[in-house]
């Protein structure tokens, strides 16, 4: 295993995936409650029982979330930079609809406390901090495990995709040059499908080779 190359990978991600969710979270953050000790209130008022002057209460944030929507610049650079971690848990997008992860700790933070937790601030900083975790785990073993040795650097799949994600953060965090962030975004999606067809790839030739020592051992 290539620790060096490994930890370097894995930091690096971890603070570019680290920045980008805290930022998209940042921005639906005042709609999320500190805690929740009862039923929530509705998103919508009707517009009939409204006093005259009265504004309609908007909360994309109650309950389940389903304020959906196109995903922000960098909600799309942060998943396709990590696409295996977002394959596993369904990744996560404040006040959207839940993925596999935003369900599994809500709930066991409800049935620990009785119900007080659903979408909170709480649960929203556990979700992160695995997140965070998964993030580091994955590039410490893509960095570690490279699946091939090419002569220039910039052709090994971790690296192309390490450049795209710079590159799409640097573009994301320019106002008038943010959209251009998901083509970098979708070239590091790209770089990973290269990654799976090369892990499918040595997987079977591994299982060949062994498969063809074994015949050879037991024809002897």
């Amino acid at each position: 295993m290539n620790w060096r190359r490994g930890l370097l990978l894995a930091g690096t991600h971890l603070v570019l995936a680290g920045s980008l969710l805290a930022w998209q979270e940042s921005e639906s953050w005042r709609y999320i409650k500190s805690e929740q000790l009862g039923p929530s209130q509705p998103r919508l008022e009707l517009a009939a029982f409204q006093e005259e002057g009265q504004t309609i209460g908007i909360n994309p944030c109650a309950d389940e979330g389903i304020w959906d929507g196109e995903m922000s610049p960098q909600e799309t650079v942060s998943l396709m930079a990590n696409l295996p971690v977002a394959l596993l848990t369904g990744w996560h997008v404040p006040c959207t609809s839940q993925g596999f992860l935003d369900s599994a700790v809500e709930k066991s933070l409800s049935s620990m406390v009785e119900n007080r937790f659903h979408r909170t601030r709480g649960s929203e900083i556990l979700i992160l901090v695995i997140l965070c975790a998964f993030v580091a785990v994955e590039w410490l073993l893509v960095g570690g495990f490279p699946l091939m040795q090419p002569r220039h650097w910039l052709l090994e799949p971790g690296a192309l995709i390490t450049i795209c994600t710079l590159l799409g953060t640097g573009l994301a965090i320019i106002p008038h040059v943010a959209h251009l962030s998901r083509i970098a975004a979708a070239m590091a999606g790209c770089a990973w499908l290269w990654w799976f067809g090369l892990l499918v790839w040595r997987t079977l030739r591994f299982g060949w080779r062994r498969a063809a020592a074994w015949r050879t051992l037991h024809s002897n």
